[in-house]
């Protein structure tokens, strides 16, 4: 390559001193031929620095750089040369980017749970059609009572503002008699944790107070200030569950709620450990790998979250599971 552009340069040169005689036709072919050298060892050396992706097809490409060398013999020159430097500098710059948009699966209750108003997400689509006849709608939220708790809890939040006042109270009353039902037991096993003291029946009943609390945030029947203190004692009893030895299944729980703690609040330090911790204590780990999803995705690391969602379901997958492979290998 640095042959070639000393051969250009010494045409060049050869090329302008002719200039500097009198003008003939004899000079004039004189220094055609040697532009026209100088031109094509130019393009030569050119060619060789493009990224070798680029450098086909060959004819064509030192066509292109000859024509701008020969009839462009300065900008020609500068243009090719700056834009094989930056090629080879700044390659993904050049190359092309195939993507597409993909939606994100939309989650659907399990068939198993789904009182057939709710498949397809028909009661959502019901509440959120406020041109439909209230009793309609009234029909759909009842039928949300059959429902797990974890699918409805949002939806039921968001009946609290619905102009209709059946709508209202009767989405206030669900959640109402849910957070009863758990604060109720909250209650009984703190009063329990209290007036134990075995340590392992101390450690078994702080991981149900664990969950209990838990449950509260994950059923959204706590927000604000009540959330935050709520998983905070989810979190001091999860810890005091997994301290000392045995009781492998409950201390296996107790680390996996203390990673989905993490998880929710965002502060991701420790939760790996955590679900590395639960693995070791007996936790499936088809049952962690979601939650290390998410924490791969909140970490901003999206390019191991395929491996993790085919290791989950390493047979064709269907429904939810399926789409959320589809989007993730799209």
């Amino acid at each position: 390559m640095i042959k070639a552009w000393l051969a250009a340069i010494s045409a060049e040169m050869a090329a302008l001193a002719l200039l500097g005689g009198a003008p003939s036709s004899a000079r004039l072919l004189s220094f055609l031929a040697l532009h026209g050298a100088a031109s094509a060892a130019a393009a030569f050396a050119v060619a060789l620095l493009f990224p070798a992706a680029l450098r086909h097809p060959r004819r064509s490409l030192w066509a292109l750089l000859f024509g701008l060398n020969f009839f462009v013999p300065v900008i020609g020159l500068v243009t090719t040369l700056v834009g094989a430097i930056g090629g080879t500098l700044f390659p993904r710059l050049l190359a092309p980017s195939f993507f597409r948009r993909v939606a994100a699966p939309e989650y659907t209750p399990d068939r198993a749970h789904d009182p057939g108003q709710m498949r397809s997400g028909g009661a959502r689509a019901r509440l959120r059609d406020r041109r439909l006849d209230p009793a309609r709608r009234v029909e759909a939220l009842m039928a949300l009572g059959a429902v797990p708790a974890p699918a409805t809890g949002p939806v039921l939040r968001e009946m609290l503002s619905d102009p209709v006042d059946d709508l209202r109270l009767l989405a206030y009353g669900l959640l109402d008699r849910r957070e009863k039902e758990i604060s109720e037991r909250l209650m009984r096993e703190r009063a329990v944790l209290a007036d134990l003291t075995d340590p392992i029946e101390q450690r078994a009943c702080a991981a149900r107070v664990a969950q209990l609390f838990w449950e509260l945030v994950y059923q959204d029947l706590v927000t604000g200030d009540m959330a935050n203190y709520a998983l905070d004692q989810a979190r001091s009893h999860a810890l005091l569950a997994v301290e000392g030895r045995g009781a492998g299944a409950m201390t296996a729980t107790a680390w996996l709620l203390v990673a989905r703690i993490g998880l929710k609040r965002g502060q991701l330090e420790g939760v790996e450990e955590a679900l590395q911790a639960a693995q070791q204590h007996g936790v499936a780990r088809t049952a962690a790998i979601p939650y290390l999803a998410e924490l791969r995705f909140l970490q901003g690391r999206h390019r191991e979250i395929p491996a993790l969602m085919y290791e989950l379901g390493r047979q064709p997958a269907a429904g939810t599971m399926a789409l959320l492979q589809q989007y993730w290998a799209a």
